[in-house]
């Protein structure tokens, strides 16, 4: 069997040592066991922590993790049992039939349908269509929904989706450089790959949010600018 110390475990498990110390502290980790004066791990907490962080790149919170590992599942995987973001990303391209293509529509005109089709939200495939991104054409829906036409939601998709590439390949950027000068911090390899998951998980934590937090805070200051009075005319 084999056994790591707690530099070893953060090297081949790509979780920082602090970091493993904290779960510890929550709970989230088995006890380690001892050789003499030194605390060991074994296998269980290698597979452990790589539960965790794939847990944390499908959206779940550490409480949420403890949940998890608390609760033994009657039959499947519990990972996707017990994520409820894991068929969320199974399915942001996929095909629906016309009766899942009626309940995602409700209630709501059958106008509608032509200009999401026409705005590349739906493709009809044979007796199916295709989704390529489900969760903006739900955001389209929505939009729809409070009065914006489907063709200004398509521009504010791809403005959105351009933005966030944009960004997303900055932060992998920085965090490739920033590994190669030693700033990543302790356990942070040359390797991308190797923390792939924690970025993910970055992502899911904050970027919906985040986002949200500022387009409130934009749309305030645009209100406050709209409502501002203004100024008298000179001499008037």
């Amino acid at each position: 069997m084999p056994r790591y110390t707690r530099a070893e475990l953060a090297d081949v498990s790509g979780v920082a040592a602090r970091t493993i110390r904290y779960y510890h502290s929550l709970g989230l980790l088995p006890k380690p066991g001892r050789a003499g004066k030194e605390v060991v791990y074994a296998a269980e907490h290698l597979d452990r922590l790589r539960d965790i962080v794939a847990m944390q790149a499908r959206g779940l919170r550490l409480d949420a993790i403890r949940e998890v590992f608390d609760t033994e599942p009657q039959a499947g995987d519990w990972r996707t049992l017990f994520d409820p973001r894991a068929s969320q990303l199974a399915e942001r391209s996929t095909c629906i039939d016309d009766a899942e293509l009626s309940a995602l529509f409700g209630d709501r005109g059958a106008d509608v349908l032509a200009e999401l089709t026409a705005a590349g939200y739906l493709e009809r495939r044979g007796e199916n269509w295709y989704v390529p991104d489900r969760p903006m054409l739900k955001a389209a829906l929505l939009l729809y929904d409070v009065g914006v036409d489907v063709a200004l939601s398509a521009v504010l998709r791809t403005l959105v989706r351009a933005r966030i590439t944009e960004l997303a390949e900055e932060v992998v950027r920085t965090v490739r450089e920033a590994a190669g000068t030693g700033y990543g911090g302790e356990g942070v390899g040359i390797d991308t790959s190797r923390f792939r998951d924690r970025l993910l998980a970055m992502a899911w934590e904050v970027g919906g949010a985040t986002f949200a937090a500022e387009v409130e805070r934009a749309a305030d200051a645009d209100d406050t600018a709209q409502r501002r009075p203004l100024p008298d005319a000179v001499g008037g």
